[in-house]
Order: C-alpha cells, then sequence, then structure tokens
C-alpha cells in the first residue's frame, strides 16, 4: 500500500522508513554567526565585532587583544549562545574560564543568561535552560556549557568533556595561567572545535602574549580605542554608542597616565607594552592585586606624599595589614591646608602610624603635625637604607619591599583604582656601578612623558618597612647604625 505524500503524490513505505534515518538538514545559520546574531537576537554586532565573530567559524583559534569597553565579554557571550543554537543538540560543548570565578559568573555568564531572556522574549528561545549555576542544560537535562575556574596548577581541570564541537573561552586571557591552558588545549583536539580568549593586553610575559606574537598559529586580531565605532564614526544604533568607549575617557587616561604608560597602551591602544627587565612591578601582578580580596590587618598606617603646587598632587594612603587604599586626593595646597587634611583623616581612620614624605616641602607638613603633637615617622627617600650594600638608598628599599608584597600576593588595592595601577606599572629600575638597586626618579620619569606617580608613592610609603624610634627620646646625634637593636621594624 502506497501512502499519499505531498500533492497527493503516493510514496513508498519503505521510502517513508529511510526518511526517518536521514540526517537532520543543518541549520541554517550554520557558519553564519552575524546573521544569527541580527536575525535572531536582534543584535548589531559592529566591525571589529563581525569580524571577531567569523574568525571562530573560520579559525580553530582566535586572539583578540582588546582596549577597554569595546563589548569583548557581549560578544564572546553571543558567540557562545550561537555555538549552541546551531549546532545539532548534544553535539556542541561550551566551556568558559577567567583568573577568578567572579569574573566567570558575574561577567560572561551574566552575558550569556542576557541573551537568553533577551531570545525568549523575541520569540526564539534558545536551547534548553542557563542557570545561576553557570551551567547550560538542554531539557532533557543534557549538560552543554558551564563556567569553571579550575586550580591554577590544574592541567586536568575540563577533563570529561567529549563533545565533536566544543568552543571553549578564556576571558580576561591575561591573568590565565599556562597549566589552564594546557587544559584547554586538551579538550579540543579535532577539526571542529574552537579556542576563542580575549582580553586587555596588560603583560607579554604571559601565556596570552606568546599566543598574540607572529608565528603562533593563532588569528590575532586587535581593537584600538580608535577602531571604535565612537572614534571612526561608523554607522551603530545610538543606543549602543554609551557602552563603548568614548573620546573623553581616552582623553583623561592620556593626560593621567601618559601615552607612553604600559597601562595605556594595553586598555587604549589595545597592545602589548614593553615589559623590559627594568620594569618594577609586573603587569601581571597589579591586576592580581586588584582582583584580589584580603582581610584587613590590626595595624594602621596613613602615609602623605606631599605636593603643593603644579600638577604634582598630594596624595593619603591608608593602609590596614595588605589592604591598601587612597583615601585622600589634594591639589595646589598650602602646607596649613594639607596638614589640617592630615589630621582630620587620621582621626576618621583611627590611625595607629602617620608618616610623611619629609623632603621638599613635605619638611613643613612634618614639623607642622610635630608641633600640635601628633607623632610622625619623617620618610626620607634620600637617606641611607637599612641595606645599604644591596639598595642605593632608603627610596629603593622601600619599593623593592613593595615589589616583593605584589610578587607574593600580599597586597590588596582598589579594582577601580586605573590610576594608581598605572602609575605602579611605570616605575623602573636599574643598577649602580656597586650593584645597588636604584629607582628612577620622577625627573626621569618625566622625561619619558609620564606624570608623577604620586598614588603610587604615597602607597608605597605605606607598606615600606620602616625603622621606627624607641619611645623614648633618642640621644642627639645618637648613630643609628651603631644602636639599631634599640629600634624596631614598623609591624605594617
Amino acid at each position: 500500500m502506497n501512502l499519499p505524500g505531498a500533492a497527493g503524490v503516493a510514496l513508498d513505505p519503505f521510502e517513508l522508513a529511510a526518511r526517518r534515518f536521514e540526517p537532520p538538514k543543518p541549520n541554517p545559520y550554520l557558519g553564519r554567526p552575524v546573521d544569527w546574531a541580527r536575525e535572531r537576537q536582534g543584535l548589531h554586532l559592529w566591525s571589529k565585532q563581525r569580524e571577531i565573530a567569523e574568525s571562530v567559524v573560520a579559525n580553530k583559534r582566535t586572539a583578540v587583544k582588546s582596549c577597554h569597553d569595546a563589548g569583548k565579554s557581549f560578544l564572546a557571550a553571543t558567540i557562545a549562545q550561537y555555538w549552541i543554537d546551531v549546532h545539532p543538540p548534544g553535539e556542541a560543548f561550551v566551556v568558559s574560564t577567567a583568573p577568578t570565578y567572579p569574573q566567570v559568573h558575574a561577567i560572561l555568564w551574566e552575558e550569556i543568561r542576557a541573551g537568553a531572556k533577551r531570545a525568549t522574549a523575541r520569540d526564539e528561545p534558545l536551547p534548553g535552560r542557563i542557570l545561576q549555576s553557570d551551567e547550560w542544560k538542554l531539557d532533557d537535562g543534557t549538560l552543554v556549557g558551564w563556567g569553571r575556574k579550575p586550580a591554577d596548577r590544574d592541567e586536568h581541570g575540563f577533563q570529561g568533556i567529549h563533545r565533536r564541537f566544543v568552543l571553549v573561552i578564556i576571558d580576561e586571557a591575561c591573568g590565565v595561567p599556562e597549566q589552564i591552558w594546557t587544559a584547554v588545549e586538551a579538550i579540543t583536539t579535532n577539526a571542529d572545535c574552537r579556542i576563542l580568549v580575549i582580553g586587555n593586553p596588560d603583560d607579554p610575559n604571559t601565556e596570552f602574549g606568546k599566543v598574540c606574537k607572529p608565528g603562533s598559529g593563532w588569528n590575532v586580531i586587535r581593537i584600538s580605542a580608535f577602531d571604535t565605532p565612537n572614534f571612526t564614526g561608523e554607522a551603530v544604533p545610538e543606543a549602543l554608542r554609551p557602552l563603548l568607549l568614548a573620546p573623553e575617557w581616552e582623553e583623561d587616561k592620556r593626560r593621567r597616565w601618559g601615552e607612553k604608560s604600559p597601562r595605556y597602551i594595553a586598555k587604549v591602544l589595545g597592545d602589548f607594552p614593553e615589559i623590559g627587565d627594568d620594569t618594577l612591578i609586573s603587569p601581571r601582578w597589579i591586576e592580581a592585586a586588584q582582583a584580589r580580596a584580603l582581610d584587613p590587618g590590626p595595624h594602621s598606617v596613613l602615609s602623605v606624599d606631599v605636593a603643593r603646587f603644579g600638577s604634582d598632587r598630594t596624595i593619603l594612603a591608608l593602609a590596614r595589614g595588605p589592604v591598601v587604599r587612597i583615601v585622600g586626593d589634594h591639589a595646589k595646597l598650602r602646607t596649613t591646608e594639607t596638614t589640617g587634611h592630615v589630621i582630620a583623616t587620621k582621626r576618621e581612620h583611627d590611625v595607629d602610624e602617620l608618616r610623611v614624605d619629609g623632603v621638599g616641602v613635605g619638611a613643613g607638613v612634618v614639623d607642622e603635625l610635630l608641633g600640635v603633637g601628633h607623632d610622625v615617622v619623617d620618610m626620607q627617600s634620600g637617606a641611607a637604607a637599612i641595606n645599604s650594600e644591596k639598595f642605593a638608598n632608603a627610596r629603593a628599599e622601600w619599593w623593592w619591599g613593595l615589589r616583593q608584597r605584589f610578587e607574593a600576593g600580599d597586597i590588596d588595592i582598589a579594582a577601580d583604582d586605573d590610576e594608581l595601577a598605572a602609575q605602579l606599572g611605570t616605575v623602573k629600575f636599574k643598577y649602580t656601578a656597586r650593584g645597588q638597586v636604584l629607582i628612577e626618579s620622577k625627573d626621569d620619569m618625566r622625561k619619558r612623558g609620564l606624570p608623577s606617580p604620586d598614588r603610587a608613592d604615597a602607597v608605597m610609603l605605606a607598606k615600606a618597612h620602616v625603622v621606627v624610634p624607641p619611645t623614648d627620646d633618642v640621644v642627639e646625634g645618637q648613630d643609628l647604625d651603631e644602636d639599631l637593636d634599640a629600634y624596631e621594624i614598623s609591624p605594617i
């Protein structure tokens, strides 16, 4: 018996049975991520975003070094949604990672969840459910995506993922250690897998820096601030412009950081700065300190880097154990006004120890504070170092101690203080003919086109290991080196 088919044409039962075993037709958007974003999600991808999306389709490995606010995490989330939607159910998998779990959860996967809500509102729902646990499951319970932050040294952090179409996204790629990159390579061995890494190019001495070098085998795409629509005038929906980097922001950072600052090069130009052996504090350590959340210690120090007029600023930094924050930023103050701010801040924060840069105009602030009964540690950066064999002066010793704190992960600075981070990354050092460490002077930094590192200096003063006099008066003319046992190292 023949069964009726289309237009009344009879179909053989055996032909009908055979058709049931035919593979499903490919998704019409397969290989067309830009069309998928526009037609399925109602999104406008600007030119660089389109280039990246098409690269993920065409290339096994895509690396994107990007400036701030170019929509990179939003785009990565869009590509993740596209990947699961266009491939056969259960045959695709998306993995994402980042330097910290909060970055996984609150940035990329929050964008993925927002995309799912947007698709549902357009009556174009994505398959399955995207959970607050950063997992994506189909309706039958099949797991097709997750966001994870394995332990930094776990080369098997993604073990057990076996699908034909695996997409791995590494967000904020500069902060992801080598072992995690090894784990990513282990689950993307077949030809249909893809890797997308994206982030600010802060430090060339990272795995992200390595894959962005010529000859790495990766397709590398750079996004400078000057490539973005608010600079080029590229036609985009007006609602998109406030979400992208503004020219006013670039102007401000050029003035505050300096065009030659490693942070300007990375965050604005979207390129890796030259980090030489003479860079005191690695950008990677600075980024980690901004992402860190340590417990404050019991001992508090208020440090003051004093300026009077000109472009330099008077900065007050408060350290409670490893946690350091800028609590005062003033311009063009008389010494008496600076003294008043210091006293008020000391009282507000119940400070245990007060330190003031007593060089130059700061000497007046030290004298005024002493004159009204406040104990002050007069920080003389040109004085002899405790370890004078290794350090040319006290300033070099203090800065080197700060470097060691960053390297050891023993400091927590504000995540949103980009100006401090920029200044910390500009400091350089060299060795004298005697093999002593010497820190670059502020005058030499100005010759390189960089502003004075006032915020960084205040942090350095707050965290310096200094010799504090005993409570009894020191005998006039007493030699510190001869009577060092009578002193103690500040606990901060």
